[in-house]
């Protein structure tokens, strides 16, 4: 409880986490990648989508595997998959969400491996963009998605605060691994956790009374 108390910035991963996993945008958002992976390179769409994940579990993201494996610019794959993602036929406004975000006396930081559009996009439809000291999004990490350890670093270092003082709230396990390692809480939502160092929250509303 001593060390929850000294908690002075979160980050909230974005996708499935600000809002919940019913919503539907995460899969809209990889048939969009699985199109242009079968169009780019030319795959039937179920050898493309495939590809979509096993990039996306070798890699982090998607987009850094294809930049890797393939030489495609990331800013291509972006603007042709989440930046034109009609985000407002899945999320609205969530006061709910507003009013926790509000209630937090942390600063508060959005830390994803989307684009700096998507993500805006994604705030705006949420009614929460504001509640937002900052986004740290995959193109202010040189394209290097978590859970790689620069942007890690990178965000660290733009908030100024000791990795210590930060919690870092995910609902993919792996992203909190090098949190952890550097000093950071944290916090597990959805599915339990299999690493003991994380603690888990099933609900996002519940984390007022964790912290």
């Amino acid at each position: 409880m001593n060390r929850l108390s000294r908690i002075r910035a979160i980050l909230f991963d974005l996708d499935d986490t600000l809002y919940p996993p019913e919503a539907g945008l995460i899969e809209a958002g990889d048939r969009l990648i699985t199109d242009f992976i079968a169009r780019r390179l030319d795959l039937p769409w179920p050898e493309a989508d495939e590809l979509r994940v096993r990039l996306w579990l070798q890699y982090g993201a998607t987009v850094r595997g294809l930049e890797v494996e393939h030489a495609i610019p990331q800013r291509e794959y972006l603007a042709e998959t989440l930046d034109c993602l009609e985000v407002a036929r899945y999320i609205s406004s969530d006061p709910e969400l507003a009013d926790l975000l509000a209630s937090l006396p942390q600063r508060r930081f959005v830390f994803t491996n989307a684009s700096e559009l998507y993500a805006a996009r994604v705030l705006d439809a949420l009614g929460v963009r504001g509640l937002f000291e900052r986004v740290f999004h995959i193109e202010f990490a040189g394209g290097r998605p978590k859970p790689e350890t620069q942007p890690y670093d990178l965000v660290v270092g733009a908030i100024g605060e000791e990795a210590r003082a930060m919690a870092l709230v995910d609902d993919t396990e792996a992203n909190l691994a090098p949190a952890a390692a550097k000093g950071m809480l944290t916090i597990k939502l959805g599915e339990a956790p299999e690493d003991p160092r994380h603690l888990h929250l099933v609900d996002l509303q519940d984390l007022p009374g964790l912290l």
